[in-house]
């Protein structure tokens, strides 16, 4: 999936910047360049699935081809995205300046969460060539997955794997030809099932833990795993697990003599810089502040 943006028949922008980012089964890529005047040449590589492109900066119509064919591009102001099938093959020359966020959903990804939550077909998804598409949703799941892209040792795999999760779910409810919502959960987890889940999952604080492998753990499929995690304990397990390491923090805040860099590590967070904006967001006070306050 590296090449989804290759650019062909002139140099690439200097300024081009590109990263990536493997969520679950879906692929996000950021990709930026800014003011190519005479414009740069871009095909996307066929590909079995769908590209959602969200911009987040205004981009004014450009030059537009699905197979080969000159198609009407509609201008896209900051947030709103395109719906590409990839089964076709897109072409543009892009001008101006750009920051795109896109999400890659292969076939096979929204078939496996069909089946997951044992939903009827629901055909393929309503691709609109050169249509601007608006969406909160689609545009907040892209903006959570900026500060991925610039400090991915920041972006656990259980945040990459709900991000991919909420995504499929939208898609498959809004988007798709017969569109259908997965059942609400009638019941938790067991008493079992939600010790052992919590267990696990204060064992890896650094949330590097799947979904997969705790619901294989529980005995559930990853999706019904996260449905009945969140009805048993009222929060997603990521938002779970976020609270338990700022409780975590803030223990060895008031009885350790451990740095504020050192409680970082021993809670799970990427780095002292990572903690500090994880606890000011959840206490709305920095943990040095919090800890002179609260051992006055």
């Amino acid at each position: 999936m590296r090449s989804v943006g290759r650019f062909v028949g002139l140099e690439q922008p200097r300024t081009l910047s590109t990263r990536f980012l493997q969520l679950a089964e879906i692929v996000g890529t950021r990709l930026r360049w800014d003011g190519v005047d005479a414009g740069a040449p871009v095909r996307m590589e066929r590909r079995d699935g769908y590209l959602i492109c969200l911009q987040r900066t205004d981009l004014p119509s450009i030059p537009y081809w699905v197979n080969d064919v000159p198609t009407p591009m509609m201008p896209l102001s900051r947030g709103k995205f395109l719906l590409l099938d990839l089964n076709e093959e897109h072409a543009s020359v892009t001008r101006g300046t750009v920051d795109c966020v896109s999400m890659f959903a292969s076939r096979e990804a929204l078939q496996q969460f069909r089946q997951e939550h044992d939903l009827r077909p629901v055909g393929s998804l309503r691709a609109a060539n050169g249509v601007a598409l608006q969406d909160e949703i689609i545009r907040n799941l892209g903006e959570c997955l900026v500060p991925a892209f610039e400090r991915p040792d920041a972006a656990s795999q259980l945040f990459t794997d709900q991000i991919a999760l909420a995504l499929l779910t939208h898609l498959t409810a809004f988007y798709a030809e017969q569109p259908v919502v997965a059942r609400p959960m009638r019941g938790g987890l067991a008493r079992w099932q939600e010790r052992r889940a919590k267990d696990m999952l204060l064992a890896n604080l650094d949330g590097e833990i799947g979904l997969d492998e705790l619901a294989r753990a529980c005995g559930l499929s990853r999706s019904h795993f996260a449905r009945a995690f969140k009805t048993a304990v009222g929060m997603p397990p990521l938002q779970w697990l976020l609270v338990q390491r700022v409780q975590r923090a803030k223990d060895l805040l008031l009885n350790s003599a451990l740095s504020i860099d050192q409680i970082a590590h021993h809670c799970g967070f990427a780095d002292q810089s990572h903690f500090t904006r994880v606890f000011v967001r959840v206490v709305n006070a920095t943990p040095g502040v919090w800890r002179r306050t609260c051992r006055l």
